[in-house]
């Protein structure tokens, strides 16, 4: 995904910005902190998606087409990992909006060199991609999953 593909380059300019450039543009240093603690989140986060909840929802999937049962999770319910994805998903937008407000909602000061426009530039593209997975996730995904395995222990 954009969001995945995005991070290490992410990563290395809002750093890269902040060492130049952080003494005349404090806010910077702080879009570089907060930045980083969002993409160590959201790759814990996916790796979580794609080792237990994915692969689980997967799992109800088929057992629905078959027509057979599905033994229950090791997590309870489906509902325990999903809980825990969307307050995730509630702390990377706290750190995104934190990030679109330290940098006047991604507009580079009059001083800025390409480097700075460009991170600014990519940092709004992933703003709007980490809203769509967050949709996408929070108002599709997951109800669709919750009410499969309530369909599922009928």
């Amino acid at each position: 995904t954009y969001v995945r593909e995005s991070i290490p380059l992410l990563r290395e300019y809002t750093a890269k910005v902040a060492r130049v450039h952080g003494d005349a543009h404090p806010e910077m240093v702080e879009i570089a902190r907060c930045f980083e603690e969002l993409a160590q989140e959201m790759e814990q986060h996916m790796m979580k998606e794609e080792q237990v909840l994915f692969p689980y929802i997967k799992q109800m999937v088929v057992a629905e087409k078959q027509g057979r049962l599905l033994p229950p999770p090791p997590f309870g319910t489906v509902q325990n990992p999903i809980r825990m994805m969307e307050m995730e998903h509630d702390r990377a937008g706290e750190l995104m909006k934190q990030i679109r407000k330290l940098s006047r909602d991604f507009s580079p000061p009059e001083d800025a060199c390409n480097t700075y426009r460009v991170t600014y530039h990519k940092l709004e593209e992933f703003e709007a991609d980490l809203h769509q997975h967050v949709h996408l996730e929070n108002n599709i995904l997951f109800p669709g999953a919750i009410a499969l395995e309530e369909k599922l222990q009928a």
